[in-house]
């Protein structure tokens, strides 16, 4: 089931693009992590699904509903990159409010003990830290029973411990049948919660997959060992540093096959496999050299 989607749209402000084009589709049980630069139109996307802009041209759809609508924003929860809350209520007030705002709400004792809030919810937010104020902002993000979650950075400010608690959080939720959109610069959280990628460059989307896919197609297998008398194959196809002989490799099999048919001697073999950031690097530099190469082609041809 799609939950929510873009369909060739576009949008300007003025002159300058922000969007081109985007195509893409969030589905029940997806966690999308959506990546790119500053600038790329991350931020103009997600305020598109919030109702808060509109399209130059093209379609966004939530639940196959107008994004704003009623009917469409009791269905989603949304944590802005900012937090402002009036400074006098306490989290149990903010969530009274807003859970009166849906048909069924969860629990507000629930949530409270979801989010750690338990020793601050007769507090009023003014005296709260930024990672207090991130928890409240969260809690607040759960409180209608949402189908789909919108999160712009949502561990901002949070302890490591929170993180993972949220990460955990996170998980159930999708496991349980919900969509989740986050954009993050926190590579860890990314891998510990998406199980997708979409990546936006210049307003378009360059890449769109399962993190398995692109660490499977983009990452390398870092192989590591050390040799009492190198010989000419190590020494060819490995670097050395500290008396650690290395590589990457995309077929990790291959080059540790070649290894031992090659005779030389060689000890403590370890091999590891690149995280997603490594992974995305990786593309990066490619799609990068793939334009290049293009631009260069291009400026042959017209001379």
């Amino acid at each position: 089931m799609i939950v929510a989607s873009f369909s060739d749209v576009s949008k300007h402000f003025g002159k300058v693009v922000a969007l081109k084009n985007l195509n893409l589709k969030v589905k029940k049980g997806q966690a999308v992590a959506l990546l790119g630069p500053n600038g790329a139109g991350k931020t103009t996307a997600l305020s598109m699904l919030q109702g808060l802009r509109q399209p130059t041209s093209g379609q966004v759809e939530i639940f196959g509903q107008t994004p704003g609508t009623p009917g469409a924003m009791r269905r989603i929860g949304v944590t802005p990159q900012a937090t402002d809350f009036p400074p006098q209520l306490t989290p149990r007030e903010l969530l009274q409010f807003t859970t009166a705002h849906f048909p069924a709400p969860a629990s507000i004792d629930r949530l409270i003990t979801m989010f750690g809030l338990e020793k601050l919810a007769a507090r009023p937010v003014k005296d709260f830290s930024g990672g207090e104020r991130r928890r409240v902002a969260l809690a607040l993000c759960f409180a209608g029973n949402p189908e789909l979650v919108i999160l712009d950075e949502p561990t901002t400010g949070l302890d490591p411990q929170g993180q993972k608690n949220f990460a955990q959080m996170a998980n159930r939720f999708v496991a349980d049948g919900g969509a989740l959109i986050l954009t993050s610069h926190y590579w860890l959280e990314i891998e510990n919660i998406a199980n997708h990628i979409v990546m936006i460059d210049n307003g378009k989307t360059v890449m769109d997959g399962t993190i398995t896919d692109i660490k499977s197609t983009f990452g390398l297998n870092h192989i590591s060992f050390t040799s009492p008398d190198p010989g000419p194959h190590i020494r060819n196809n490995f670097t050395q540093e500290n008396g650690i002989w290395s590589a990457n490799s995309s077929q990790s099999d291959d080059t540790v096959r070649a290894l031992v048919k090659s005779g030389e001697p060689f000890a403590d073999l370890k091999i590891t496999s690149h995280n997603l950031e490594e992974s995305i690097a990786i593309y990066r530099q490619n799609r990068a050299t793939d334009i290049a190469q293009k631009e260069i082609s291009s400026s042959g041809a017209t001379q």
